[in-house]
């Protein structure tokens, strides 16, 4: 099953998949869990933060800023697969829906990190796992069902938590121009 869902683990390329080790394996998630964190809020920040405020300007409906950024998220990780594709553009679609429900970058800043974590967790497990240079983008249908499904359910259960506690807004939302 690992070399269906894992970059650089066997799948087509007829290589073995070669546990890297314990040591190895610990010191690379260390690395990522510092690092992947700040990557994933980057990409947050400048997707669902500046971007969709910067079109959301310009129009009431707030899907107008939501598809663009998610199609440019999207295809800033590389056009590779159809099926990666429309992954990750559901992944931007959520996480843009997400910041706009909630008020903030936390839900998607989270689930972002979580993803990234998971990913490059599992590819750091075997020889030369983190230096492949496929990214989501490349992911076979197994792999991008499975990512839009648990995005789908982290949404759900995110914007369920909102309804029942209301986030705290600390300032009031600014009213269109006259």
């Amino acid at each position: 099953m690992s070399a269906v869902l894992l970059p650089g683990s066997g799948g087509d390329s007829g290589e073995s998949d070669v546990w890297v080790g314990r040591r190895s394996f610990l010191t690379s998630l260390i690395v990522l869990a510092v690092f992947v964190p700040v990557q994933a809020a980057a990409e947050e920040y400048v997707f669902r933060g500046w971007l969709t405020q910067a079109v959301g300007a310009f129009f009431r409906s707030p899907w107008f800023a939501v598809i663009p950024q998610a199609v440019l998220f999207a295809a800033a990780h590389g056009w590779g697969t159809k099926w990666g594709f429309i992954g990750l553009l559901v992944f931007g679609l959520v996480c843009g829906w997400l910041t706009i429900r909630t008020g903030g970058l936390e839900a998607a800043v989270a689930l972002h990190a979580l993803n990234n974590l998971l990913a490059f967790g599992a590819a750091a497990a075997f020889v030369d796992g983190l230096s492949s240079d496929e990214t989501a983008a490349d992911s076979p249908w197994q792999l991008a069902l499975v990512d839009v499904a648990t995005t789908l359910i982290y949404a759900a259960l995110v914007l369920w938590l909102a309804r029942r506690h209301h986030p705290q807004r600390l300032s009031p939302p600014v009213s269109g121009p006259a």
